[in-house]
C-alpha cells in the first residue's frame, strides 16, 4: 500500500538490467513492477513483449533473493518486474 524508492548506482543497475553501461544516462530512473509471485513475473513480461517492449534480460532468480527480469518499452523506458519474498504485495 505504498511507494518504494530505492537508489542504485548506473552501473550495477546496467549490470544486473543486462543494458550497456555508458557515460549518457540510462533513461534517468527504472521503473520497478512489484507482482506477488514468480509466475507473474513471467506473465507481465510476456505481455510487455507482446505490446512491443524488447526484453533486456529475462526473468531469474536474482541475488537479493527474488525474481526479476527487465525490459525496454517501446518509449526507451527501462522495466523491471520482480517478485520479492521479503516484500509482499498486496492482492
Amino acid at each position: 500500500g505504498g511507494l518504494t524508492l530505492a537508489l542504485y548506482p548506473a552501473a550495477s543497475l546496467a549490470k544486473d538490467a543486462g543494458v550497456v553501461a555508458t557515460g549518457e544516462r540510462l533513461g534517468a530512473v527504472s521503473i520497478g513492477h512489484l507482482v506477488g509471485s514468480k509466475a507473474e513475473v513471467d506473465a507481465v513480461l510476456a505481455d510487455a513483449l507482446r505490446a512491443g517492449a524488447t526484453v533486456t534480460d529475462p526473468a531469474r532468480d536474482r541475488f537479493w533473493g527474488g525474481y526479476s527480469g527487465y525490459f525496454h518499452d517501446p518509449d526507451g523506458h527501462l522495466w523491471e518486474v520482480a517478485w520479492n519474498p521479503q516484500w509482499p504485495v498486496a492482492g
